[in-house]
């Protein structure tokens, strides 16, 4: 029999979906308070027994018991698989958890909630949201004209999961999407793939640039003074990769001289972002606390992920959205 780790809140919401697992897996949880049980019997263990299986997620990694959840799982001798509720492995944990596992495997439905965030941001910026809100409160009834979603081009670096998703609603929507990835062929959503090595010659071209790649020596900064200048004037820059992609001093001059007109951040260098940050009081800035993906639908989305690889892991069947081992080395 395997054991699988668990948040106590995550296995008290799963437990009905569990049903029929329980003569192939226990469950053993860990509350806020760092108390760990036997879910099926409730007992209190003194104890972690060995682990072969956890489902690391926000309920686990947001938790005041983080520390004793990821300490069990590294100090366990024959750890076998990890489904992690995120996307990216970078975070610094993630991989001391993917040196340690057997398999590790990922998570993508995040990508349905942070596609909308980029709607919203881009609707916002397009239909000149700044401008109606600054009339509105001034008492003033002014016609502003706007943009529409139909007709614009976007370029969207980092085409996987996430670029797919944005590309699919606005094409939907009369957009024209160009998708950066590595990898040549048609994708879901966009009407051209093509390589990173034309990223400066499409940029000029695009209304709406946006950043979704993981941070990598390559894409380190790759947003800069020569990224920014090459955009054109009225464009939208948004990042929901990561903040290390962005020279942050290279876009505030940049939007200073306004090219681009405006950017959208869901995520920073520093997080949190220092009080003392020029991005906060930009007027031509708009930030979210790295909480795109942050809504119950990503929450199932990654339940429904860790249960059916689950079924799969059970059966001895091959699981989804498996990490190649060599991610890991360092």
């Amino acid at each position: 029999m395997k054991t699988c780790f668990l948040h106590a809140r995550t296995f008290a919401r799963l437990r009905p979906r569990l049903k029929g697992l329980e003569a192939a897996v226990r469950f053993v949880t860990l509350d806020d308070a760092g108390k760990a049980h036997d879910a099926g019997t409730g007992t209190t263990l003194d104890t972690l027994p060995p682990l072969d299986i956890a489902f690391g997620n926000s309920d686990a990694f947001y938790s005041p018991s983080v520390r004793e959840f990821m300490t069990a799982i590294l100090k366990s001798p024959e750890f076998d698989w990890f489904q992690s509720a995120a996307a990216g492995i970078e975070n610094p944990g993630l991989m001391m958890i993917g040196q340690k596992a057997r398999r590790y495997t990922t998570n993508h439905t995040q990508s349905e909630s942070m596609a909308e965030w980029a709607l919203w941001q881009a609707l916002d910026f397009l239909r000149e949201g700044p401008a109606h809100r600054a009339l509105q409160a001034q008492n003033k009834w002014r016609r502003v004209k706007a943009r529409e979603i139909r007709g614009s081009r976007w370029l969207v670096f980092g085409y996987g999961s996430i670029g797919q998703s944005v590309g699919r609603r606005v094409s939907a929507l009369g957009g024209d999407v160009t998708g950066v990835r590595r990898s040549p062929g048609p994708a879901e959503g966009a009407a051209r793939i093509v390589a990173p090595d034309t990223l400066m010659a499409e940029l000029p071209r695009a209304d709406v640039v946006l950043l979704c790649p993981p941070h990598t020596p390559e894409t380190e900064n790759m947003a800069n003074a020569d990224f920014f200048a090459a955009m054109a004037p009225g464009a939208l820059f948004m990042n929901l990769g990561r903040g290390a992609l962005v020279d942050e001093a290279a876009l505030v001059a940049a939007l200073d001289a306004g090219r681009p007109a405006f950017a959208a951040l869901d995520v920073t260098r520093t997080e949190p972002l220092p009080p003392d940050s020029p991005l906060w009081q930009h007027p031509r800035i708009v930030i979210t606390p790295h909480d795109s993906s942050d809504t119950p639908g990503t929450v199932e989305g990654a339940d429904d992920t860790f249960l059916a690889n689950l079924s799969r892991y059970v059966a001895g069947e091959p699981m989804k959205h498996l990490v190649d081992p060599a991610a890991f080395k360092t």
